[in-house]
């Protein structure tokens, strides 16, 4: 999940600093739709401990811990304490004064599970300050909030995700798309595009990848990959990306391919609103709209200039997102707490 993964690269860049880091799971959150009951989660905390987690590379002296909840009682005293998602916030937000000033990272406006009263509450825990991820957020989180919202836009790292594979050099009619089951993730309306596109362009290549199983009935001309080992390769190995969601935050898979130099065609929506300038950096299309998708598509493939020039304007905008200027800028907004509330005792 990018949550996720924005969460841990904060974690391991403050640890370089020379932060002391250790990352807190509740097994119990309200609201939270889990696929096991709290009995098994609680058992398996003791018996998988962290082994299941090996998708991310933590720094060696990061800590990490199982707690039943976010709570006085578990949460380790601390300078800062930051927590993402709404409902974490919540509990944050009455833990006390030895646990840390406290900082709530919003990753979306996450209204999707309804309580919406209790997610506008949550941008107004005391003594806690609001960082956002997306300008729109920043909008949003105001307009709720008796504060001001700081914004760190999400960020790539640059040092993997690069381009390896000239822009001007990669076959035309090869295309990538993420693959999920997830409804807001919109990849039925993608693989309905491609299909048809495809009626057009008999060369067309596909490369679908996620997590999930491979779904059932693909044509021999798009090839499945599930949890890529180089995904970058993948990336540069392709002209174009497809991005389908119906809501994001601000979604990072698409960042990741700009930073690899494809050129990329997205929803219209909020979540690609900070890089997604249509027919500079990216081409947008209707959410749903398949025939939008197939015309977007279409112009790409038939105009390679034109792919390359959306694919270098998208290359040359994405840099600024970068994980120095990110981590810089939480690290300032963290001293400077620390310094008020120092002056303030």
């Amino acid at each position: 999940m990018g949550g996720f993964k924005v969460m841990y690269e904060y974690a391991n860049r403050l640890f370089d600093l020379g932060y002391s880091v250790n990352i807190t799971y509740p097994i119990k959150t309200k609201y939270m739709e889990y696929r096991l009951p709290y009995i098994v989660r609680k058992a398996l905390s003791y018996i998988e401990g962290f082994r299941t987690n090996q998708w991310f590379k933590f720094r060696e002296g990061i800590t990490q811990c199982y707690v039943d909840t976010v709570s006085d009682k578990y949460i380790k005293d601390s300078d800062i304490v930051i927590a993402t998602w709404w409902t974490t916030v919540l509990d944050m937000g009455r833990l006390g004064v030895s646990k840390g000033l406290k900082i709530n990272l919003i990753q979306g406006y996450e209204d999707w599970i309804g309580h919406v009263d209790e997610l506008h509450s949550s941008y107004n825990m005391p003594a806690t300050t609001n960082i956002v991820v997306a300008s729109y957020l920043k909008r949003i989180v105001e307009q709720y909030s008796n504060s001001q919202a700081y914004l760190i836009p999400n960020a790539i790292d640059s040092d993997r995700y690069k381009i390896t594979n000239f822009i001007s050099d990669r076959t035309l009619g090869s295309v990538c798309m993420l693959y999920s089951t997830q409804d807001i993730k919109g990849s039925d309306y993608g693989l309905q595009a491609l299909k048809m596109i495809k009626q057009k362009y008999q060369d067309l290549k596909v490369d679908l990848f996620g997590i999930f199983p491979e779904p059932e009935g693909l044509p021999d001309w798009i090839t499945y990959h599930r949890n890529p080992d180089d995904l970058p390769s993948l990336y540069n190995s392709n002209s174009i990306f497809i991005a389908n969601s119906l809501t994001e935050g601000m979604a990072l898979t698409p960042m990741e391919a700009m930073f690899c130099g494809c050129a990329c065609v997205l929803t219209n929506i909020q979540g690609h609103s900070e890089y997604g300038i249509d027919n500079n950096t990216t081409l947008l299309y209707e959410p749903k709209n398949v025939n939008d998708l197939v015309l977007k598509l279409d112009i790409l493939l038939s105009d390679d200039k034109k792919r390359v020039a959306i694919a270098s304007a998208g290359n040359e905008f994405i840099q600024k997102f970068s994980w120095n200027v990110a981590v810089a800028k939480m690290d300032s907004i963290i001293r400077n707490l620390l310094d008020v509330d120092s002056k303030e005792k």
